[in-house]
């Protein structure tokens, strides 16, 4: 098996020594290595240098063409000379882990993979980790999240990308990427990652007023455009509909996820904003994603529904909130956006985000008092606007399943002392402090002699409920004595203490202590002759 290593190369003097060496010096047989260095232009000492190492290696082979202003000419050029069984597109200023070919090669000899991806590392970035995170180590493009890394360093079977004619596009200088891997993802038959090695260092380099090919900033034109693009690159796929509907699918998860706010939300000019936003509307129409639209989430259908009916103000509206908790609301038990349009929108369709938010609660301090046992802490909604809330302690017997609830309070137990809260917690969520006093009639239902019983805390909004297990974040656990409310000799000790989860559960114990048996007169006659007769 040969492999083809494809660098364009523009100004790349201080960095293509490094990326180069990288390269031979991988574990692999050297007779399995084609070097294709594709010198785009360069007007510093990059040529010398690819000819310097083109004349002591025979596998480098060097091309010089004219500047063309992206990387997508020279990647073309090397997709055509390579003799390669598979090609791996690598930029000039960034290098290999020493094994990475090696390690790669396991994967296709295992799986027979049309396309591997090595683990990135990041060197002054940030580089894509879902893919190795949610992924097996070989798996299917249609239903992955591999449309998550679309940058194309990565290995490709060279007859797969001439089969199916599938090139970087050359007349437009950035994000030449999406439409040549979104293809490359959808023709192939199985997908292989390296999990557990380094393959991969990205680069960002920081030499000051050094331009490369691959790392421009791309302005909201340009990124438009792309989409465009890679639109049309879905669309061409000869591939049955069911695919193809599935490719546009996963493409637009990515947009509407991730690169949407990313883009609009830069230091772009207003002007740029809104030409986004309005080519987005127009696409949207144009392209009619109905067929697709069930398969999306609650917050992905009403993002498109905002881009579709909405103005730019109004999604900018809807990410704004987002980033701000309490920014949801219930209406007759379900849960809205607040931002005006985002709920007008939601509403018409019930597009609730029920499922989303999520209720958190926790402990924070307990104390025996003369009515019970009082315990306070804590609680928040990860998106809904909880000031009508009404809240109540759910106490569950762990073996008997018997089931108790009692109202809680909002606010400390007295109010000259303020229930302890994370500060972390505190600057981030919109909390809710609470108290609950416990009465020991409350927990004599525990049948056993030992028991447990856990704890839960149920919010009520409306007719829309939450329930959330509660933490225990007291600074020590202890055990506390409660008297029987029916009989004054009973005693019932409350210990608490975390479960591995970190959940408050009680461990009761009764230690009342039982009167001797009392003896009839003719027993006690029995008991004292036999004492007699031991002696």
């Amino acid at each position: 098996m040969k492999y083809t290593i494809a660098i364009p190369v523009y100004n790349d003097e201080g960095t293509i020594r490094h990326c180069l060496d990288s390269i031979i010096n991988q574990t692999i047989d050297k007779d399995k290595l084609e070097i294709i260095c594709v010198n785009d232009g360069s007007t510093d000492q990059s040529p010398a240098i690819l000819e310097e190492y083109s004349n002591t290696y025979n596998f480098v082979r060097v091309v010089h063409q004219e500047n063309s202003g992206s990387p997508s000419g020279p990647r073309n050029k090397a997709i055509e000379l390579a003799t390669g069984d598979f090609i791996f597109f690598v930029d000039g200023d960034d290098y290999l882990g020493e094994e990475a070919l090696e390690r790669m090669e396991e994967k296709i000899l295992q799986y027979d993979s049309d396309i591997v991806v090595g683990q990135y590392v990041g060197i002054n970035r940030g580089v894509p980790q879902a893919i190795f995170k949610r992924n097996p180590d070989n798996f299917s493009f249609y239903g992955s999240n591999a449309l998550y890394t679309v940058s194309v360093q990565k290995l490709f079977r060279v007859s797969l990308l001439r089969e199916h004619n599938i090139r970087f596009p050359e007349h437009y200088s950035l994000g030449e990427d999406q439409p040549f891997i979104i293809q490359a993802y959808a023709y192939s038959n199985s997908i292989s990652i390296v999990k557990d090695y380094p393959c991969y260092y990205l680069t960002n380099n920081l030499t000051v007023g050094r331009e490369q090919l691959t790392k421009k900033p791309i302005t909201g034109r340009l990124y438009m455009h792309q989409f465009e693009e890679t639109l049309a690159a879905v669309e061409s796929l000869q591939l049955p509909k069911e695919k193809k509907l599935r490719t546009y699918y996963q493409y637009l998860t990515r947009v509407l996820n991730i690169e949407l706010r990313t883009t609009i939300t830069r230091s772009f000019q207003m002007e740029d904003k809104q030409f986004i936003f309005d080519s987005l509307k127009a696409l949207i129409q144009k392209h009619n994603f109905l067929e697709i639209y069930a398969n999306f989430n609650t917050r992905e259908k009403l993002l498109l529904r905002i881009i579709e009916q909405g103005e730019l103000d109004d999604l900018i509206n809807f990410w704004y909130a987002e980033r701000h908790p309490g920014n949801m609301q219930v209406f007759h038990g379900l849960i809205y956006p607040k931002a005006e349009k985002a709920y007008e929108l939601a509403k018409a369709e019930s597009l609730s985000f029920h499922r989303s938010n999520k209720l958190a609660a926790a402990v924070t301090r307990i104390q025996k008092k003369a009515e019970g046992l009082l315990i306070e802490g804590y609680s928040y909604h990860s998106l809904v606007d909880a000031s009508e809330e009404q809240l109540y302690l759910k106490l569950s017997d762990r073996d008997s399943e018997r089931v108790t609830s009692l109202t809680v309070q909002k606010g400390a137990y007295h109010i000259d002392s303020p229930i302890p809260v994370n500060p972390e917690i505190m600057q981030e969520q919109m909390l809710s402090t609470f108290h609950v006093v416990i009465p020991a009639s409350v927990i004599e239902w525990v049948d056993a002699e030992k028991g447990i019983v856990d704890l839960h805390l149920v919010s009520r909004i409306e007719n829309y409920t939450a329930i959330a297990r509660v933490l225990g974040e007291m600074p020590r656990h202890e055990t506390s004595k409660l008297t029987s409310s029916k009989q004054k000799n009973h005693l019932l000790n409350i210990t608490t203490y975390n479960t591995k989860h970190g959940n408050l559960s009680f461990k009761l114990q009764d230690t009342t202590k039982k009167k001797p048996k009392q003896l009839s007169k003719k027993q006690r006659i029995v008991n004292k002759i036999k004492r007699m007769l031991r002696a």
